[in-house]
């Protein structure tokens, strides 16, 4: 069957794999921001490579990705695996690609042992129950905005 989780291989994501990425992202979550990592995608495999970012592969295809790193000293915290963006086509969706792709990230990290961090909205349920269902649980940061008027 196509889409099915055997068959779909995952592997650390090449510069190559960008403009794939980038489509699936833009199907999920529009142009604009699709546009506005562009820059830091590529600097982010030129100069983490290997990174932690990984593909969804089928037949050639990307169908789903995970992109991030270790770093650490940010918000004075220990040094931790960050996933940056998960992302799967619509139409490989509910097939365990994500899972498969948080699981790749986390096992690498855990040879690295290091923990793995994620930063999500507030109002993302849908990532929310993802990454509770994976075991992850809420961490010790929190978010302040002070809203400044724009300038006219």
């Amino acid at each position: 069957m196509a889409g099915d989780e055997k068959e779909i291989r995952i592997r650390r994501m090449i510069e190559e794999d960008i403009p794939q990425v980038k489509a699936i992202d833009e199907l999920l979550a529009g142009p604009e921001r699709a546009l506005s990592w562009q820059v830091g995608a590529d600097i982010e495999v030129a100069v983490y490579r290997p990174a932690l970012s990984f593909v969804a592969e089928l037949e050639g295809d990307i169908v789903g990705f995970v992109l991030g790193d270790i770093r650490g000293a940010e918000y004075g915290k220990d040094v931790s695996g960050w996933i940056d963006m998960v992302g799967v086509a619509p139409r490989y969706q509910h097939m365990g690609v994500g899972r498969r792709l948080v699981e790749t990230f986390c096992g690498t990290c855990q040879q690295n042992k290091v923990n793995v961090e994620v930063v999500i909205r507030e109002g993302d349920e849908l990532l929310k129950g993802f990454f509770t269902s994976m075991g992850f649980r809420r961490g010790d940061l929190i978010n302040l905005v002070k809203e400044c008027p724009l300038a006219e």
